[in-house]
């Protein structure tokens, strides 16, 4: 559903699936080999709500300024089904939880700034044994740009403005080990620009 001063959508997904490729199998060395999971089941929740929290703080005319708050939430339920090995473990390698939210000052000329956070609250395993997760981070970013709906827009964005260390993703193996090497950090932090012309 959209309307000028907030939009919002929202899914839920459900997938009984046979025969999966997963990494059921590995060595010392932490090499995964790929084979077929008999039943494993994917569900969850993707939803995202953007409102305009505030309006006319500077600009009070027909078209005011506003105050605008994105969030994007994903909500990953992945699994295997009554499995021989791994009974019903969480599948490995992807959050449970994502969210992804930002507070942006729109003026009416096209102008907008504000920060943005993205979140994975809780740790996620890297084996299918459920023995050995990642770590929960959060990122602070800021972007600008301008975009009026005409030709031309532009943006600049700072992303892990607090240069955290975090684990990005991972590679999975079907029983880690304190010393398998799964683990992919994140970028630190960088700056992003880019420019858009439309015709």
């Amino acid at each position: 559903m959209k309307r000028p001063d907030y939009a919002w959508e929202l899914t839920a997904y459900r997938a009984n699936i046979r025969n999966e490729l997963q990494c059921l199998f590995g060595n010392l060395t932490g090499t995964c080999n790929v084979a077929n999971a008999d039943r494993t089941i994917h569900q969850g929740i993707e939803a995202g709500a953007g409102a305009a929290i505030f309006r006319g703080i500077f600009d009070n005319g027909p078209a005011p300024d506003k105050l605008w708050l994105n969030v994007a939430y994903t909500f990953n339920d992945f699994r295997f089904d009554n499995d021989p090995n791994f009974r019903n473990n969480l599948l490995p390698g992807a959050p449970r939880h994502y969210l992804r939210a930002e507070l942006l000052y729109k003026n009416p000329n096209g102008f907008y700034f504000g920060p943005n956070v993205e979140w994975v609250p809780q740790a996620y395993f890297v084996d299918s044994a459920n023995t050995l997760n990642t770590e929960a981070y959060a990122l602070l970013g800021m972007k600008m740009g301008f975009d009026n709906g005409g030709p031309v827009s532009a943006y600049i964005e700072g992303r892990n403005l607090l240069n955290k260390a975090y684990i990005a993703s991972t590679s999975i193996i079907n029983q880690a080990t304190a010393t398998s090497t799964l683990f992919e950090p994140g970028n630190g932090r960088a700056v992003f620009a880019g420019m858009k012309y439309r015709w």
